[in-house]
């Protein structure tokens, strides 16, 4: 089988084994949902990883591709929590999220985009990684936001994952101008995809400052939180729509 055949049956069954763990959970089948929930991680891992070499020679932006790889992300990360042992319900909630984004990613086109001398460079796929990992962590700060209103649960969590969520962030806006110097001469654009990058620094730079107001109680944050949940779809899904009729390499 090629491996572009590989990536997308790694995809598919990935789906199937985060939807069983997800049933087999909610029936307290605990031992076998971890069972499905590390399968399904493990073809996910192999999908993505096949994506590299997804039109016969290897493209590392393949492997950073936000709609293929976000979605790797949050598993990542659910996976990692699971081997942490925090509380069961708030680990296998995960699986909401992760099944939406990818189902879009089961809809959106797989093929890639063909190479490009702009992308020629290490810090191409360096900013994507950084930026993809920072809205992997801005999506589950303001998952784990929304079960703090909802169950009263300590802050600690989400605002780890956002804190951790700007620093990647923050490389990735270090990184991605260096590309931009390298790729067009200058260090920033005036352009939508830049400025709306920009925004998104700004927002949870203001929420990391905002967090130390005596007024900003742990609910006013959880919900600053969840609004920023906002703007990542809004930026980085907008984004893929825009680019969805754009021509591709394998599909």
């Amino acid at each position: 089988m090629p491996l572009s055949g590989i990536s997308l049956a790694g995809l598919y069954l990935a789906v199937f084994g985060y939807a069983g763990s997800l049933v087999l959970f909610l029936f307290r089948k605990t031992d076998w949902a971890d069972i499905f929930l590390c399968a399904a991680f493990l073809t996910h891992s192999v999908s993505q990883v096949s994506r590299g070499w997804f039109i016969g020679i290897f493209t590392p932006l393949a492997l950073v591709d936000g709609v293929f790889s976000l979605p790797w992300c949050l598993a990542f990360f659910m996976v990692a929590l699971r081997l942490m042992r925090y509380d069961l319900s708030l680990v296998y909630s995960i699986h909401y999220p992760l099944l939406l984004l990818l189902a879009f990613a089961l809809l959106y086109p797989k093929g890639v985009f063909p190479p490009s001398p702009f992308f020629e460079t290490v810090f191409s796929p360096l900013f994507f990684l950084f930026e993809v990992i920072g809205h992997a962590c801005f999506i589950l700060g303001a998952w784990f936001a929304f079960w703090s209103l909802r169950d009263r649960e300590e802050a600690s969590l989400y605002e780890s994952f956002l804190i951790w969520g700007f620093i990647s962030y923050s490389i990735a806006q270090v990184v991605g101008a260096i590309w931009c110097y390298q790729g067009w001469g200058t260090l920033f654009n005036w352009g939508e995809r830049h400025i709306q990058s920009a925004a998104l620094w700004c927002y949870y730079a203001a929420y990391l400052h905002m967090r130390f107001l005596s007024s900003m109680d742990s609910r006013k944050r959880a919900w600053f939180s969840l609004a920023g949940l906002l703007f990542v779809v809004l930026f980085s899904y907008g984004s893929h729509l825009r680019e969805i009729s754009m021509p591709r390499l394998g599909g």
